[in-house]
Protein backbone atom coordinates (compact mmCIF):
# COMPACT_ATOMS: atom_id res chain seq x y z
CA UNK A 1 0.00 0.00 0.00
CA UNK A 2 1.23 3.67 -1.14
CA UNK A 3 0.71 6.03 1.21
CA UNK A 4 1.78 9.41 3.18
CA UNK A 5 3.56 7.70 5.44
CA UNK A 6 5.27 5.76 3.25
CA UNK A 7 6.99 8.86 1.61
CA UNK A 8 7.67 10.61 4.56
CA UNK A 9 9.13 7.45 6.74
CA UNK A 10 12.64 9.80 6.84
CA UNK A 11 10.82 12.95 7.84
CA UNK A 12 12.10 13.96 11.08
CA UNK A 13 9.47 16.25 11.95
CA UNK A 14 5.84 15.41 12.88
CA UNK A 15 3.58 16.47 9.60
CA UNK A 16 1.95 18.94 11.46
CA UNK A 17 4.45 20.00 13.85
CA UNK A 18 4.62 24.20 14.21
CA UNK A 19 8.57 24.05 12.75
CA UNK A 20 7.30 22.01 9.56
CA UNK A 21 7.86 24.74 7.60
CA UNK A 22 10.79 26.31 9.58
CA UNK A 23 13.36 26.39 6.10
CA UNK A 24 11.31 29.31 4.49
CA UNK A 25 12.19 31.38 7.84
CA UNK A 26 15.61 30.09 7.55
CA UNK A 27 15.46 31.83 4.40
CA UNK A 28 13.92 35.15 4.77
CA UNK A 29 15.98 35.56 7.91
CA UNK A 30 19.23 34.57 5.12
CA UNK A 31 17.62 37.19 2.69
CA UNK A 32 17.55 40.21 5.42
CA UNK A 33 21.14 39.73 6.08
CA UNK A 34 21.97 39.90 2.61
CA UNK A 35 20.17 42.99 2.27
CA UNK A 36 17.49 41.29 -0.14
CA UNK A 37 14.36 42.87 1.64
CA UNK A 38 11.62 42.24 -1.07
CA UNK A 39 13.10 38.55 -1.58
CA UNK A 40 12.74 38.22 2.48
CA UNK A 41 8.98 39.87 2.00
CA UNK A 42 8.41 36.97 -0.36
CA UNK A 43 9.80 34.35 1.67
CA UNK A 44 7.50 35.22 4.60
CA UNK A 45 4.47 35.21 2.16
CA UNK A 46 5.44 31.82 1.26
CA UNK A 47 5.50 30.31 5.09
CA UNK A 48 2.36 32.28 5.47
CA UNK A 49 0.91 30.60 2.95
CA UNK A 50 2.18 26.83 3.78
CA UNK A 51 1.04 27.15 7.33
CA UNK A 52 -2.58 28.06 6.25
CA UNK A 53 -2.01 24.51 3.83
CA UNK A 54 -0.33 22.66 7.11
CA UNK A 55 -3.73 23.54 8.79
CA UNK A 56 -6.12 23.12 5.94
CA UNK A 57 -4.56 19.41 5.98
CA UNK A 58 -4.13 18.84 9.66
CA UNK A 59 -7.79 17.34 9.95
CA UNK A 60 -10.99 17.58 11.79
CA UNK A 61 -10.06 19.87 14.71
CA UNK A 62 -9.44 22.57 12.40
CA UNK A 63 -11.31 25.86 12.74
CA UNK A 64 -13.34 26.87 10.54
CA UNK A 65 -13.54 30.35 11.09
CA UNK A 66 -9.53 30.84 12.00
CA UNK A 67 -8.56 29.31 8.82
CA UNK A 68 -10.91 31.77 6.83
CA UNK A 69 -9.52 34.47 8.85
CA UNK A 70 -5.65 33.11 8.32
CA UNK A 71 -6.81 32.69 4.50
CA UNK A 72 -7.83 36.40 3.86
CA UNK A 73 -4.92 37.63 5.97
CA UNK A 74 -2.67 35.45 3.65
CA UNK A 75 -4.54 36.85 0.49
CA UNK A 76 -3.94 40.48 2.04
CA UNK A 77 -0.29 39.99 2.16
CA UNK A 78 0.30 38.31 -1.31
CA UNK A 79 -1.22 41.44 -2.36
CA UNK A 80 1.44 43.70 -1.29
CA UNK A 81 4.08 41.82 -3.10
CA UNK A 82 5.11 42.09 -6.51
CA UNK A 83 2.60 40.07 -8.39
CA UNK A 84 4.87 40.31 -11.83
CA UNK A 85 7.21 37.75 -9.40
CA UNK A 86 7.13 34.13 -10.66
CA UNK A 87 6.73 33.02 -6.93
CA UNK A 88 4.80 35.29 -6.23
CA UNK A 89 2.08 33.66 -8.90
CA UNK A 90 3.09 30.30 -7.29
CA UNK A 91 2.09 31.63 -3.80
CA UNK A 92 -1.96 33.06 -4.88
CA UNK A 93 -2.43 30.17 -6.91
CA UNK A 94 -2.11 27.22 -3.95
CA UNK A 95 -4.51 29.81 -2.22
CA UNK A 96 -7.05 29.60 -4.74
CA UNK A 97 -6.79 25.86 -4.96
CA UNK A 98 -7.12 25.15 -1.34
CA UNK A 99 -10.71 24.01 -1.42
CA UNK A 100 -9.70 21.54 -3.66
CA UNK A 101 -7.24 18.65 -2.65
CA UNK A 102 -6.75 17.59 -6.38
CA UNK A 103 -5.76 21.36 -7.55
CA UNK A 104 -3.89 22.01 -4.46
CA UNK A 105 -1.90 19.10 -4.61
CA UNK A 106 -1.20 20.15 -8.92
CA UNK A 107 -0.19 23.88 -7.61
CA UNK A 108 1.92 22.29 -4.91
CA UNK A 109 3.81 20.41 -7.00
CA UNK A 110 4.59 22.95 -9.76
CA UNK A 111 5.62 25.06 -6.91
CA UNK A 112 7.83 22.34 -5.44
CA UNK A 113 9.66 22.27 -8.91
CA UNK A 114 9.98 25.73 -9.28
CA UNK A 115 11.43 25.90 -5.91
CA UNK A 116 13.88 23.65 -6.89
CA UNK A 117 14.98 25.15 -9.83
CA UNK A 118 15.95 28.40 -7.91
CA UNK A 119 18.27 25.83 -5.65
CA UNK A 120 15.60 26.10 -2.69
CA UNK A 121 15.91 22.40 -1.89
CA UNK A 122 15.27 22.54 1.67
CA UNK A 123 12.02 24.64 0.99
CA UNK A 124 10.99 22.36 -2.06
CA UNK A 125 11.13 19.04 0.14
CA UNK A 126 9.17 20.65 2.72
CA UNK A 127 6.78 21.87 -0.20
CA UNK A 128 7.05 18.02 -1.17
CA UNK A 129 5.60 17.23 1.85
CA UNK A 130 2.91 19.15 2.04
CA UNK A 131 2.40 17.52 -1.56
CA UNK A 132 2.56 14.10 0.32
CA UNK A 133 -0.57 15.14 2.75
CA UNK A 134 -2.54 15.94 0.37
CA UNK A 135 -3.63 12.05 -0.11
CA UNK A 136 -5.62 11.46 3.16
CA UNK A 137 -5.42 7.74 2.57
CA UNK A 138 -4.06 5.19 0.00
CA UNK A 139 -1.89 6.98 -3.21
CA UNK A 140 -2.57 5.36 -6.31
CA UNK A 141 0.76 4.49 -7.39
CA UNK A 142 1.53 6.38 -10.51
CA UNK A 143 1.20 9.49 -8.89
CA UNK A 144 3.34 8.10 -5.57
CA UNK A 145 5.57 6.76 -8.26
CA UNK A 146 6.10 10.30 -9.59
CA UNK A 147 6.37 11.95 -6.20
CA UNK A 148 9.20 9.68 -4.46
CA UNK A 149 10.80 10.53 -8.00
CA UNK A 150 10.80 14.09 -6.99
CA UNK A 151 11.71 13.22 -2.87
CA UNK A 152 14.61 11.40 -4.12
CA UNK A 153 15.44 13.97 -6.50
CA UNK A 154 15.71 16.84 -3.84
CA UNK A 155 17.28 14.56 -1.17
CA UNK A 156 20.30 13.28 -3.43
CA UNK A 157 21.05 17.02 -4.25
CA UNK A 158 20.37 17.38 -0.24
CA UNK A 159 22.68 15.13 0.17
CA UNK A 160 20.46 12.78 1.97
CA UNK A 161 21.65 9.49 0.58
CA UNK A 162 19.40 7.26 2.48
CA UNK A 163 16.25 9.13 2.38
CA UNK A 164 16.85 9.50 -1.11
CA UNK A 165 17.89 5.62 -1.46
CA UNK A 166 14.35 5.16 0.29
CA UNK A 167 12.65 7.03 -2.18
CA UNK A 168 13.59 5.14 -5.32
CA UNK A 169 12.53 1.90 -3.89
CA UNK A 170 9.31 3.23 -3.47
CA UNK A 171 9.63 4.89 -6.68
CA UNK A 172 10.59 1.81 -8.11
CA UNK A 173 7.69 -0.40 -6.16
CA UNK A 174 5.13 1.98 -7.67
CA UNK A 175 6.21 1.94 -10.96
CA UNK A 176 6.18 -1.69 -11.28
CA UNK A 177 2.87 -2.12 -9.20
CA UNK A 178 0.68 0.03 -12.21
CA UNK A 179 3.62 -0.89 -14.71
CA UNK A 180 5.03 2.10 -15.96
CA UNK A 181 8.07 1.50 -17.27
CA UNK A 182 9.22 5.48 -17.26
CA UNK A 183 8.79 5.56 -13.46
CA UNK A 184 10.43 2.27 -13.09
CA UNK A 185 13.48 2.82 -14.70
CA UNK A 186 13.79 6.83 -13.62
CA UNK A 187 13.60 5.05 -10.49
CA UNK A 188 16.18 2.62 -10.84
CA UNK A 189 18.05 5.63 -12.68
CA UNK A 190 17.75 7.50 -9.67
CA UNK A 191 19.36 4.96 -7.49
CA UNK A 192 22.72 5.01 -10.19
CA UNK A 193 22.70 8.90 -9.22
CA UNK A 194 22.36 8.05 -5.19
CA UNK A 195 25.37 5.91 -5.38
CA UNK A 196 27.21 8.23 -7.76
CA UNK A 197 26.73 10.43 -5.30
CA UNK A 198 28.27 8.27 -2.28
CA UNK A 199 30.88 7.88 -4.74
CA UNK A 200 30.00 4.18 -5.83
CA UNK A 201 31.03 4.65 -9.17
CA UNK A 202 31.34 1.66 -10.46
CA UNK A 203 27.68 0.32 -9.39
CA UNK A 204 26.66 3.73 -10.97
CA UNK A 205 27.89 3.21 -13.97
CA UNK A 206 26.46 -0.70 -14.18
CA UNK A 207 23.09 1.25 -13.30
CA UNK A 208 23.23 3.70 -16.02
CA UNK A 209 24.43 1.20 -19.07
CA UNK A 210 21.86 -1.58 -18.03
CA UNK A 211 19.39 1.62 -17.73
CA UNK A 212 20.08 2.69 -20.89
CA UNK A 213 19.64 -1.03 -22.39
CA UNK A 214 16.69 -1.31 -20.88
CA UNK A 215 15.09 1.83 -22.46
CA UNK A 216 16.22 0.85 -25.56
CA UNK A 217 14.50 -1.87 -25.56
CA UNK A 218 10.89 -0.16 -24.24
CA UNK A 219 11.27 2.25 -26.71
CA UNK A 220 11.92 5.14 -24.23
CA UNK A 221 14.27 7.44 -25.84
CA UNK A 222 14.21 10.18 -23.46
CA UNK A 223 14.84 7.61 -20.54
CA UNK A 224 17.79 6.26 -22.96
CA UNK A 225 19.18 9.73 -23.26
CA UNK A 226 18.48 10.81 -19.45
CA UNK A 227 20.53 7.07 -18.88
CA UNK A 228 23.44 8.21 -21.31
CA UNK A 229 23.60 11.80 -19.47
CA UNK A 230 23.70 9.92 -16.16
CA UNK A 231 26.74 7.34 -17.56
CA UNK A 232 28.75 10.64 -18.81
CA UNK A 233 28.13 12.09 -15.15
CA UNK A 234 29.92 8.66 -13.49
CA UNK A 235 32.74 8.85 -16.20
CA UNK A 236 33.72 11.84 -15.53
CA UNK A 237 34.53 11.65 -12.29
CA UNK A 238 36.21 8.42 -12.76
CA UNK A 239 38.38 10.53 -14.80
CA UNK A 240 37.43 8.79 -18.55
CA UNK A 241 36.92 12.24 -20.13
CA UNK A 242 36.62 10.73 -23.76
CA UNK A 243 34.01 8.47 -23.16
CA UNK A 244 32.38 11.14 -20.69
CA UNK A 245 31.85 12.92 -24.11
CA UNK A 246 31.17 10.50 -25.78
CA UNK A 247 28.17 9.64 -23.52
CA UNK A 248 26.87 13.09 -23.17
CA UNK A 249 26.93 13.35 -26.82
CA UNK A 250 24.65 10.79 -27.34
CA UNK A 251 22.54 11.64 -24.62
CA UNK A 252 22.00 14.88 -26.57
CA UNK A 253 21.31 13.26 -30.09
CA UNK A 254 18.76 11.20 -28.39
CA UNK A 255 16.51 13.51 -26.17
CA UNK A 256 13.38 14.47 -27.41
CA UNK A 257 12.93 17.12 -25.10
CA UNK A 258 14.28 20.25 -26.30
CA UNK A 259 14.92 21.91 -22.39
CA UNK A 260 17.09 18.69 -21.68
CA UNK A 261 18.60 17.95 -24.95
CA UNK A 262 20.14 22.14 -23.98
CA UNK A 263 20.82 20.77 -20.33
CA UNK A 264 22.96 17.72 -21.69
CA UNK A 265 24.39 20.22 -24.98
CA UNK A 266 25.75 22.42 -22.25
CA UNK A 267 27.53 19.75 -19.99
CA UNK A 268 29.13 19.03 -23.32
CA UNK A 269 30.23 22.21 -23.88
CA UNK A 270 31.80 22.62 -20.72
CA UNK A 271 33.25 18.85 -20.87
CA UNK A 272 34.60 19.98 -24.69
CA UNK A 273 36.29 23.48 -22.99
CA UNK A 274 38.03 21.57 -19.95
CA UNK A 275 39.84 19.20 -22.41
CA UNK A 276 40.68 22.13 -25.27
CA UNK A 277 38.50 21.20 -27.72
CA UNK A 278 37.81 24.92 -28.36
CA UNK A 279 36.27 24.93 -31.59
CA UNK A 280 33.62 21.98 -30.38
CA UNK A 281 32.93 23.90 -27.23
CA UNK A 282 32.09 26.88 -29.01
CA UNK A 283 29.86 25.32 -31.26
CA UNK A 284 28.06 24.03 -28.67
CA UNK A 285 27.92 26.05 -25.98
CA UNK A 286 26.81 28.65 -28.77
CA UNK A 287 23.76 26.66 -29.72
CA UNK A 288 22.85 26.02 -26.19
CA UNK A 289 23.25 30.14 -25.45
CA UNK A 290 20.74 31.13 -28.70
CA UNK A 291 18.43 28.50 -28.71
CA UNK A 292 15.03 29.74 -27.75
CA UNK A 293 13.97 26.84 -25.65
CA UNK A 294 17.36 27.19 -23.08
CA UNK A 295 16.44 28.14 -19.80
CA UNK A 296 18.07 31.34 -18.53
CA UNK A 297 20.28 29.76 -15.98
CA UNK A 298 22.02 27.35 -18.44
CA UNK A 299 21.86 30.20 -21.20
CA UNK A 300 23.82 32.31 -18.89
CA UNK A 301 26.20 29.55 -18.15
CA UNK A 302 26.64 28.97 -21.25
CA UNK A 303 27.51 32.29 -22.29
CA UNK A 304 30.11 32.22 -18.80
CA UNK A 305 31.51 29.56 -20.91
CA UNK A 306 31.66 31.26 -23.78
CA UNK A 307 33.03 34.42 -22.43
CA UNK A 308 35.79 32.52 -20.99
CA UNK A 309 36.65 31.11 -24.77
CA UNK A 310 36.64 34.48 -26.18
CA UNK A 311 38.89 35.82 -23.60
CA UNK A 312 41.70 32.66 -24.15
CA UNK A 313 41.75 33.21 -27.67
CA UNK A 314 42.51 36.99 -27.47
CA UNK A 315 38.62 38.12 -28.52
CA UNK A 316 38.39 40.84 -26.82
CA UNK A 317 35.47 42.71 -28.51
CA UNK A 318 33.82 38.66 -28.28
CA UNK A 319 34.74 39.18 -24.56
CA UNK A 320 33.40 42.41 -23.87
CA UNK A 321 30.02 41.84 -25.91
CA UNK A 322 29.52 38.50 -23.67
CA UNK A 323 30.30 40.16 -20.63
CA UNK A 324 27.84 42.65 -20.79
CA UNK A 325 25.02 40.35 -21.80
CA UNK A 326 25.70 38.07 -18.78
CA UNK A 327 25.80 41.21 -16.18
CA UNK A 328 22.24 41.96 -16.83
CA UNK A 329 21.26 38.95 -15.03
CA UNK A 330 23.97 39.34 -12.10
CA UNK A 331 20.91 40.16 -9.41
CA UNK A 332 19.80 36.53 -10.43
CA UNK A 333 22.92 34.64 -10.44
CA UNK A 334 22.68 31.58 -7.17
CA UNK A 335 25.80 32.43 -5.58
CA UNK A 336 27.84 30.00 -7.42
CA UNK A 337 27.25 31.68 -10.47
CA UNK A 338 28.17 34.58 -8.95
CA UNK A 339 31.33 33.74 -8.32
CA UNK A 340 31.94 32.08 -11.36
CA UNK A 341 30.96 35.10 -13.50
CA UNK A 342 33.69 37.37 -11.61
CA UNK A 343 36.29 35.07 -11.86
CA UNK A 344 35.65 34.84 -15.24
CA UNK A 345 35.41 38.14 -16.12
CA UNK A 346 38.70 39.09 -14.03
CA UNK A 347 40.25 36.07 -15.83
CA UNK A 348 39.70 37.77 -19.23
CA UNK A 349 40.56 41.60 -17.94
CA UNK A 350 43.68 40.13 -16.82
CA UNK A 351 44.49 38.61 -20.42
CA UNK A 352 43.64 42.07 -21.87
CA UNK A 353 46.03 44.08 -19.25
CA UNK A 354 43.45 45.26 -16.84
CA UNK A 355 45.64 44.22 -13.96
CA UNK A 356 43.40 46.23 -11.19
CA UNK A 357 40.13 45.47 -12.56
CA UNK A 358 40.48 42.24 -12.09
CA UNK A 359 41.87 41.97 -8.99
CA UNK A 360 38.96 43.63 -7.44
CA UNK A 361 36.66 40.62 -9.55
CA UNK A 362 38.65 38.33 -7.90
CA UNK A 363 38.21 39.63 -4.30
CA UNK A 364 34.35 40.53 -4.67
CA UNK A 365 34.56 36.91 -5.93
CA UNK A 366 36.74 35.83 -2.80
CA UNK A 367 33.97 37.28 -0.37
CA UNK A 368 31.16 36.32 -2.42
CA UNK A 369 32.71 32.41 -1.54
CA UNK A 370 33.74 32.90 1.97
CA UNK A 371 29.84 33.99 2.56
CA UNK A 372 28.21 31.28 0.92
CA UNK A 373 30.63 28.71 2.21
CA UNK A 374 32.17 27.74 -1.33
CA UNK A 375 34.53 26.34 -0.11
CA UNK A 376 36.85 25.08 -3.66
CA UNK A 377 35.85 28.64 -4.77
CA UNK A 378 37.90 30.61 -1.85
CA UNK A 379 40.98 28.28 -1.77
CA UNK A 380 41.13 28.60 -5.68
CA UNK A 381 40.79 32.55 -5.72
CA UNK A 382 43.02 32.80 -2.59
CA UNK A 383 45.66 31.49 -4.45
CA UNK A 384 44.41 33.56 -7.47
CA UNK A 385 45.33 36.53 -5.63
CA UNK A 386 48.37 35.47 -3.67
CA UNK A 387 49.94 34.49 -7.18
CA UNK A 388 48.70 37.52 -8.90
CA UNK A 389 50.60 39.91 -6.11
CA UNK A 390 50.41 43.57 -5.91
CA UNK A 391 51.94 44.96 -8.68
CA UNK A 392 51.13 42.22 -11.68
CA UNK A 393 48.23 40.42 -12.60
CA UNK A 394 48.77 37.49 -14.68
CA UNK A 395 45.70 35.45 -15.82
CA UNK A 396 45.09 31.76 -14.95
CA UNK A 397 45.94 30.28 -17.22
CA UNK A 398 43.49 28.38 -20.08
CA UNK A 399 42.55 25.04 -20.80
CA UNK A 400 45.42 23.50 -22.43
CA UNK A 401 44.42 21.20 -25.41
CA UNK A 402 45.43 17.69 -24.89
CA UNK A 403 45.69 14.74 -26.74
CA UNK A 404 42.07 13.90 -26.44
CA UNK A 405 41.05 16.81 -27.79
CA UNK A 406 42.61 15.84 -31.22
CA UNK A 407 41.13 12.22 -31.24
CA UNK A 408 38.84 10.69 -33.98
CA UNK A 409 35.55 10.81 -31.38
CA UNK A 410 36.29 14.59 -30.65
CA UNK A 411 35.95 15.07 -34.81
CA UNK A 412 32.81 13.02 -34.96
CA UNK A 413 31.44 15.25 -32.28
CA UNK A 414 32.69 18.56 -33.96
CA UNK A 415 30.99 17.50 -37.73
CA UNK A 416 27.94 16.70 -35.78
CA UNK A 417 27.53 19.48 -33.63
CA UNK A 418 28.68 22.02 -37.02
CA UNK A 419 25.89 19.96 -38.56
CA UNK A 420 23.22 20.75 -35.86
CA UNK A 421 23.91 24.23 -35.21
CA UNK A 422 23.74 24.85 -39.15
CA UNK A 423 20.06 23.06 -39.08
CA UNK A 424 19.13 25.11 -36.08
CA UNK A 425 20.46 28.88 -37.89
CA UNK A 426 18.57 27.99 -40.80
CA UNK A 427 15.11 26.92 -38.68
CA UNK A 428 15.36 30.49 -36.69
Amino acid sequence: MFTAKRLLCASPLPVSDLLAQESFLLRARADRIRGADEAARIVLGAYAVARLIDRVLSGTAVDEEAIVWERASAQRYLAGLPTAHPEVAHLAGLVEALEELAALRRSLRAYAYYLEREARLDEAHDVLTLTARTWPGEIPPRECGELALAFARVDRLRARWQSASDSCHVAEEAGLACGDMVITLRARLARGAVLRGQGNLPEARAIAEQGARDAEAAGLPDIRAGAFADLGAALTIMGRRVESLAAFYEAFRGMTDPVYRMRVLGDLGIGLAEIGAREAARIALRIVADAPETEELIRVNARLELMDLESAAGNRLAFEQLRQSVRGFEPQMPPSMAVDYRFKAGTGLARFGQAARARALWTEALALAEAHDLNAWYFRLEKVLAEAGTEVVAAPPAAAATSDAAGPEIERMTVGLREYAELAAAGR
